[in-house]
C-alpha cells in the first residue's frame, strides 16, 4: 500500500492499529509524566468545583492562553475502515481564554498621518501610499462534521437518549459537500495572496483511552500532504477539532481559575452543536490563522473566481452581506425554536440591545461570512459569560436554562462591529471633540453642538424656538463613487466585475465612511432631532450625553450621526477632535473603549484625535451585495431540477448554499444528484485528494 493510500496526519504508518497508539503511550515516559500530572491536577481541583456558573464571577484580565496543548502529539489511528486524529483536549489551564485585546495587524502599516487623511476625507491620497496596503490575506474556515461516522453516531445516539432530546438527522448528514466546497474555493481564489485553509472537524471520546479524543478526518484527504506542500501549489489545509478550540470566558474583569475551566469542560463535552463550535471560533490561534477569515459551512460554495475584496480590504474592512428586509428582534424568553437558529438570533439581539440600545437588526445572509478574528475575540470577551454558556447545549437548543441560551456568533460578530463603529463616532464627537480634557459640556458647548448639527445641510429646517431639527432626503455623499478609485490608488483589486458570468461581482452598497445607517443598506431618507430629548440645553458631563445618544435614546444617536455626515460629501472629519499638539500617543493607551462602558468616563487618551482615528478604522465595515442563492433540497428529483434551473437562469451567482431539507429519506438518490452537479462544476481534484476515496 502506498504512503498516499491513507490520510495520515504526521507520517505514513501503514495499517497501524489502535493498540500501537497505546504502545506509544505506555513506552513513552514523557506521556506518562503528562498523564500523572494531569491526574494530580484533577484531584487537586475537585474541591474547587462549584455549582454556580464560575464564568459569571471576576477574572484576571491579563490571562494568556496556550493555543495548542503541550501534551505530546499522538500518531493517527484506525478503527475499522476509518482513520482518526487522536489528541488530548486542552488542560484546564489551557482552556482559560486569553483576555488581551488584539490589534489588527494590517493597521500597523498605516501612519497616523495617512489615517487622518483617509478618515477625514474618505480619499486615498498623500500621505497614504500605494504600498501601505495590499490585497488582504484571508484564511478560509470550514466547520465540518461527518455524521455518518460510526463512533460519532454511537456517541450521539447515547447522549440523545440520556438527554431525552430529539435531533433532525439532516443536522449531521453529509453528501461529500466538503470535498467540492474546497475544490470550488481552490478555483475561486487562485489570485489570492497565500493563505491557509482550516477545517474544524467534530471529535468524539476515544473508546480506548478515557483521557483522549478522536478527531474526525475527511477520509478522502491526505492531510499530511495538504498541511505541508500540496502538489502544484495552493493553500495548505490544516485540521483542528472542536474540543481543541473551547476556551472559558467570563464577564469582563472576572477572575477565573483552572478549576472553573475543568468544571466547564466536563459540562460541555461531547459537543454536537454548531452554535457551540462557532462560539469557539474567536479562539483560533492568531499565530497560525490570519486576522481576516471567511467562515464556511461545508454546504456553501464559491461559484466564480473572486478577488479578496469580495470579503475584506484593509481600507474598508469586512464585507457583511445582510438581508436588510428581514430584521431580527430581541427575544430573551427562549421560546423560539432552539433546533434552528431563531432562539440564538433572538437571544443575541437581546444582548446587543442591552449593550448598545434597542433596535431590530438585519439578518446575516446564510452563506460564506467575512469576519475579523481580532474583533471576534474582542466580542467573545465583551459577552464572555454568554459565550461560555453556549456550549452547555450539547445539541442546538438542548439547554433551556434562562440566561444560558446559545449566542449566534455570526450574527453577533457582524453587528458588534457595526455598533462599535457607531459608538466610536459618537464618542469621538461628544467626548473627545466637545468634552475634551475637562469632560464637561457647558451651556455654550451645547449651543455649539446644536449649531454644528444645524449646519449639516442647506435643507435644514429648524422649528419651534430651535427645538426641532429636520432634514428631508438623503445626504449628498460621494463615498460610493470613490470606492473603486480609492482601491486602485492603494493597489487593491476592486470587487466589481467586468464580466459577471466569469468573475464574482460585489457592490459595496454601504460603507461605514458614511457614518451609520439604521436601515442597513442606504443613507437615511429622513432625519429628525428633538433638541431637548436628544441633546438637551443644560450643562452635563460629555460621558453622560454620549451614553444617552449611544443606548439611552439610540434613535437620537442615529439622527445625530445622520445630521453630521451632511457637513461634507465625503469623509468623517466633523466627528474628530482638533489635532493635538502633544507628543505621539502613549503606547500604554488602550486600543478600544471599555468592553462594558462604565457609568463614569475613563481617562481621555493622551492623543484623542489619533485614538479616535484608529478606533474608527478598527471597526470599519461595508454592507456588500453579491449574487447569492440559498437552495433548499427537499427531494432528490426536485434537487436536480432546482440545481439545473439555477445554472441556467443565474449564471452570475457567486455564492450558493445547498440546504438539506430532505423529507423522504432517499439519501442515496440525493447523493447521486448532488455528485452529478458537483462533478459538472468542479471535476478537477485537489492535489492532496486520495484516489478511490
Amino acid at each position: 500500500m502506498s504512503s498516499r493510500s491513507l490520510p495520515y496526519h504526521y507520517q505514513p504508518l501503514g495499517q497501524k492499529s489502535h493498540s500501537s497508539l497505546r504502545g506509544l503511550i505506555v513506552h513513552n515516559p514523557a506521556r506518562w509524566t503528562v498523564i500523572l500530572l494531569t491526574t494530580a491536577l484533577s484531584l487537586m481541583s475537585i474541591a474547587y468545583i462549584v455549582v454556580q456558573r464560575p464564568w459569571g464571577s471576576d477574572y484576571d484580565p491579563t490571562t494568556q492562553t496556550n493555543y495548542w496543548s503541550s501534551k505530546p502529539e499522538a500518531a493517527p489511528v484506525q478503527f475499522g475502515n476509518a482513520v482518526y486524529d487522536p489528541f488530548f483536549a486542552p488542560t484546564p489551564e489551557e482552556a482559560l481564554a486569553s483576555t488581551t485585546i488584539r490589534p489588527i495587524k494590517a493597521h500597523a502599516a498605516l501612519s497616523d498621518e495617512c489615517l487622518d487623511t483617509w478618515i477625514s476625507t474618505g480619499e486615498w491620497r498623500d500621505p497614504c501610499h500605494h504600498d501601505m496596503v495590499s490585497d488582504s490575506v484571508i484564511d478560509l474556515i470550514y466547520v465540518w462534521v461527518n455524521g455518518s461516522d460510526p463512533i460519532h453516531q454511537q456517541v450521539r445516539k447515547n447522549l440523545i437518549a440520556e438527554l431525552k432530546y430529539s435531533v433532525k438527522d439532516a443536522r449531521f448528514r453529509q453528501h461529500d459537500e466538503l470535498r467540492y466546497s474546497l475544490r470550488a474555493a481552490a478555483n475561486a481564489t487562485k489570485s489570492w495572496p497565500t493563505s491557509t485553509w482550516h477545517i474544524i472537524t467534530a471529535d468524539v471520546p476515544d473508546p480506548e483511552d478515557d483521557d483522549g479524543r478522536l478527531g474526525l478526518v475527511p477520509q478522502w484527504l491526505d492531510v499530511t500532504c495538504a498541511a505541508n506542500s500540496p502538489p502544484g501549489g495552493g493553500p495548505s489545509i490544516r485540521l483542528q477539532h472542536d474540543a481543541q478550540l473551547f476556551r472559558l470566558t467570563g464577564k469582563p474583569g472576572a477572575a477565573l481559575h483552572a478549576s472553573d475551566a475543568r468544571s466547564w469542560l466536563e459540562r460541555i463535552l461531547p459537543s454536537f452543536n454548531s452554535h457551540a463550535v462557532e462560539s469557539a471560533l474567536p479562539h483560533l490561534n492568531p499565530d497560525t490563522v490570519s486576522d481576516n477569515i471567511v467562515a464556511f459551512n461545508d454546504d456553501q460554495f464559491l461559484m466564480l473566481p473572486a478577488p479578496p475584496s469580495m470579503f475584506h480590504t484593509t481600507m474598508y474592512g469586512s464585507v457583511f452581506r445582510v438581508q436588510w428586509d428581514l430584521l431580527v428582534g430581541a427575544d430573551s424568553s427562549g421560546k423560539a425554536d432552539g433546533g434552528g437558529e431563531w432562539r440564538s438570533l433572538g437571544w443575541s439581539a437581546h444582548l446587543l440591545n442591552q449593550r448598545f440600545g434597542e433596535r431590530k437588526r438585519a439578518y446575516m445572509q446564510h452563506n460564506a461570512r467575512s469576519l475579523s478574528l481580532p474583533l471576534l475575540h474582542e466580542l467573545s470577551l465583551a459577552f464572555g459569560e454568554y459565550f461560555a454558556a453556549t456550549p452547555l447545549s450539547h445539541f442546538r437548543g438542548s439547554h433551556r436554562v434562562p440566561e444560558e441560551y446559545e449566542v449566534n456568533t455570526i450574527f453577533l460578530g457582524a453587528h458588534y462591529v457595526v455598533e462599535r463603529h457607531r459608538e466610536a463616532l459618537l464618542w469621538s464627537w461628544v467626548v473627545a471633540k466637545w468634552g475634551g480634557a475637562s469632560g464637561k459640556l457647558s451651556v455654550e458647548d451645547k449651543q455649539g453642538m446644536w449649531d454644528e448639527l444645524v449646519g449639516g445641510g442647506e435643507d435644514a429646517q429648524v422649528e419651534g424656538d430651535a427645538a426641532m431639527l429636520k432634514f428631508s432626503g438623503q445626504a449628498e455623499r460621494t463615498t460610493a463613487e470613490n470606492i473603486e478609485l480609492n482601491l486602485l490608488m492603494a493597489g487593491v483589486q476592486p470587487p466589481r466585475a467586468f464580466d459577471k458570468e466569469r468573475q464574482a461581482d460585489t457592490h459595496y452598497g454601504w460603507s461605514s465612511l458614511d457614518g451609520y445607517t439604521p436601515n442597513f443598506h442606504e443613507l437615511p431618507k429622513k432625519t429628525d432631532i428633538d433638541r431637548d430629548q436628544c441633546l438637551g440645553r443644560g450643562a452635563e458631563s460629555a460621558w453622560s450625553l454620549f451614553l444617552r445618544l449611544l443606548r439611552g435614546k439610540p434613535t437620537c444617536g442615529d439622527n445625530v450621526i445622520a445630521a453630521l455626515v451632511r457637513s461634507s460629501k465625503t469623509g468623517l472629519s466633523i466627528f474628530l477632535p482638533a489635532p493635538s499638539s502633544t507628543e505621539p500617543s502613549d503606547p500604554t493607551d488602550p486600543i478600544t473603549l471599555p468592553l462594558i462602558l462604565p457609568s463614569t468616563a475613563p481617562p481621555l487618551p493622551s492623543n484623542p484625535r489619533a485614538f479616535a482615528l484608529r478606533l474608527i478604522q478598527r471597526y470599519a465595515y461595508v454592507f456588500g451585495d453579491t449574487p447569492t442563492v440559498f437552495l433548499g433540497l427537499r427531494t432528490a428529483s426536485s434537487a436536480k431540477i432546482i440545481l439545473a434551473n439555477n445554472d441556467r437562469k443565474n449564471k452570475d451567482t457567486a455564492l450558493v448554499c445547498l440546504n438539506d431539507d430532505l423529507k423522504n429519506g432517499d439519501t442515496g438518490a440525493l447523493d447521486d444528484a448532488l455528485h452529478e452537479w458537483f462533478e459538472g462544476h468542479w471535476p478537477e481534484s485537489l492535489g492532496c485528494e486520495l484516489s478511490g476515496r
